[in-house]
């Protein structure tokens, strides 16, 4: 089933910061960072025709093998995060997202972070093409 790809592959999620995320402070923790970013991760995976049903099982799934963050500002309990995800690099098996993270309605930038995914198929763990759509809609990323 062919997907209809958006021109520019990025995505913005809005994630509020609830209790479990935060220390006694009501400062988000640095690792709840990375729950954000997985769901933001998550949701540009389905922007771009990867849906998450088709990554159970024996299925093809982007694995996480390099984070790079930076924690510039502190979100805090109550805060509704903006996360911008977007593709920046794609290779054979591997692709780079990068992340800015700020609170709804303000430019001022709390958190920026990088991963490295590669496509790896669940079946065997072994690495495996990433999406040809990706490459075909996006040349300029490789």
């Amino acid at each position: 089933m062919s997907v209809e790809l958006p021109q520019r592959p990025e995505w913005v999620s809005r994630i509020k910061v609830f209790f479990y995320d935060t220390d006694a402070a009501g400062v988000v923790h640095n690792v709840a960072y990375l729950r954000l970013i997985e769901q933001a991760r998550s949701e540009l995976a389905e922007h771009l025709g990867w849906k998450l049903s088709e990554m159970k099982g024996e299925g093809d799934c982007p694995v996480v093998a390099r984070t790079e963050i930076d924690y510039l500002k502190p979100a805090r309990l109550g805060d509704t995060l903006e996360i911008q995800a977007q593709l920046s690099r794609l290779e054979k098996v591997r692709f780079w997202i990068d992340f800015v993270l700020r609170r709804e309605g303000d430019t001022t930038v709390l958190v920026k972070a990088r991963q490295m995914m590669v496509t790896v198929s669940l079946g065997t763990m072994r690495p495996r093409p990433l999406r040809r759509e990706w490459i075909e809609r996006w040349p300029e990323l490789g």
